[in-house]
Formats: structure tokens, sequence, C-alpha cells
């Protein structure tokens, strides 16, 4: 392949990778931010390691953890494009710092998720119900938000009890089994939206004002609001994707107290959350009070066994 101007290796670096199922929304925006700068800047030629250095570090009252961010998608563009055509340079790694810092997560008890659920029935006609049933299916499977405003109605297998999340991250697609509490509550939503709603194919499960599926931005402002109105302002401030780390503490917490197979589980659980790799699921596991006291305990028990720490 001859060598092509920025721009059009751009385009065609994003339709090959989205081709492989990497939305690339975020990376996208930025590389076409790049290809700004360099017309803007009068850059010809390949692309050089200071062209992406010095448009990452923009704006200037940006955080360096923001310039990191950008710099790591003209890496991961340049590292793809090199391939093509070997004059290009790539920056190196974390000449600006770290790209990514896990934020301080809220864990909810049990009474603040009831709490929850009880101010958003308190919206307005259907929009009560709508969120208080998108609260609980959060708290109740660990789904991303994203996730849950995507199902539809025929997601659901009533008969036997499963959900259908489809085309999720990297566009993967999983069936979870749910408990008959949940499935009795998801029933009670659909015949109580019935009402208000005209039936539509497909139907989607959660509305929002217009009738249609509600949006992320939607369900963001409505959660702000309710956490507003709770005087839920102290750091770490809850977010919705904090019911999915609590559900994963929960699970682990709860499989310690049963005595089980705790490194099996955590396998299934990888599954059930929708991560191909492990590790991504050791990032919901925050250290708790609770949980450390049960490690700790479960440690004590293993150790003492025949070939455990403490034998002779």
């Amino acid at each position: 392949m001859r060598p092509l101007p920025l721009a059009k290796a751009v385009e065609f670096y994003l339709q090959k990778r989205r081709q492989l199922g990497f939305p690339l929304k975020e990376d996208g925006q930025m590389l076409h931010q790049l290809v700004a700068y360099a017309l803007e800047h009068g850059h010809r030629g390949p692309l050089t390691s200071q062209l992406p250095l010095a448009w990452a570090q923009l704006p200037a009252q940006a955080s360096p953890l923001w310039w990191a961010r950008r710099l790591d998608a003209a890496r991961r563009f340049a590292a793809f494009w090199s391939a093509f055509d070997p004059r290009t340079q790539v920056p190196p790694p974390g000449v600006l710092g770290p790209s990514y810092r896990r934020r301080s997560v809220h864990l909810y008890s049990g009474e603040q998720i009831t709490v929850l659920m009880q101010r958003a029935r308190q919206l307005e006609g259907l929009r009560g119900l709508t969120f208080q049933t998108l609260i609980g299916l959060l708290a109740c499977t660990g789904l991303r938000i994203g996730e849950a405003l995507r199902l539809q109605e025929q997601d659901i297998d009533w008969r036997a009890s499963l959900l259908m999340v489809r085309h999720s991250k990297l566009c993967r697609s999983r069936c979870l089994p749910i408990q008959a509490s949940t499935l009795s509550a998801l029933d009670g939503y659909r015949q109580q939206r019935r009402k208000h709603l005209r039936q539509t194919n497909p139907t989607p499960l959660f509305v929002g004002k217009n009738g249609r599926a509600m949006a992320y931005l939607e369900a963001a402002r409505t959660f702000a609001s309710l956490r507003q109105h709770l005087g839920w302002t102290q750091p770490p401030v809850p977010r919705l994707h904090d019911l999915r780390h609590t559900f994963a503490v929960g699970c682990l917490i709860d499989w310690y107290r049963q005595g089980g197979d705790v490194a099996h589980k955590i396998l299934g659980l990888a599954t059930y959350l929708g991560h191909s790799h492990i590790q991504g699921t050791y990032w919901y596991l925050s250290a708790v009070p609770e949980l450390l006291a049960l490690t700790q305990a479960r440690w004590r028990q293993l150790s003492t066994k025949p070939g455990g720490a403490h034998a002779s």
C-alpha cells in the first residue's frame, strides 16, 4: 500500500478496527481532532512523534490524565499505521504519565439501594416506575447501564428466566439467568408500561419521556437529580455504574459466607459480567472491611490444613 495522507490513513485505521468490533467512538473523535490540528499547522509527510505530542497537550488547562489519554489514542493509531508506512514514528509510552486512574468507588448498602428505588418511584407517571425498575435491575444483575438501556422486551425469556444481553462491549453477547423475583418485577413493570404506551416492534424495555428507548443522557440526568435530592454529595459521589461494583463485591461476600470455592466462582462472575479476561473482574472488587475479615478467616482455615502455610 502506498503512503496515504494522514486524514485517509486515520479513516482506514478506524474502518478496519471497527470491522473487528471496536467502536472507537472516543478514539475516532480524538484522531479527527489530530487531523484538524495537523492541517491547521501545515503538517505534511509521515506522522512524527512531535506532532501528536504537541496536540495531546491541548487544551493547556486540561488535566495531565486527559493529555495522556489523547496521546494514547494517537499511539494506537501510529503503531497500526507504521506497518503500512515504516516512516511513521510511534510516540514513546508514558511520556505524559498514566492515561487511566481508577475512580473512588461508592459501594451501596442494601438500605441505600432501597431508598434510591423508593425515591425514584416518586417521579411522575411511568417515569417513576421505569427508573425504579432500572435501578433494581442494575443492582441485582450488575449490568452496565448501556446494556440495560438497550434491552428489548424480546430479550427476556419469561419461561426460562433468562436475560439476553446483545452486542455489548466489543460486540459480545451473553445470556444471563435471573432470579424469579427479578423476573416478577420486570413483568410487573412490563404490564404497567403497556397501559401507558402503544406496543411497538421491537419494544424497548426501558422507555424515556418520548416513549422510545431511554437515552443514557436522560438516565444520567435523572440519577443526578435523585442523588442531589437524597443529599448524596460526599465523595466518593455515587454513580449508576457503582451499582455494578456493588453487585460484584456482594457476590464475593456471599460466597465467602457460604464457604464456597470462591476462586472457581469468580470465573463464573467474570462471564456473567461480560468480561473476556479475569483482570476486568478484579477491577470491580474493592476491599471493604467485611470482605477483608472474611478473606482473612478463610486464609486461616486454608493455612492450617495439611500442606498449608502453617504446616510443619
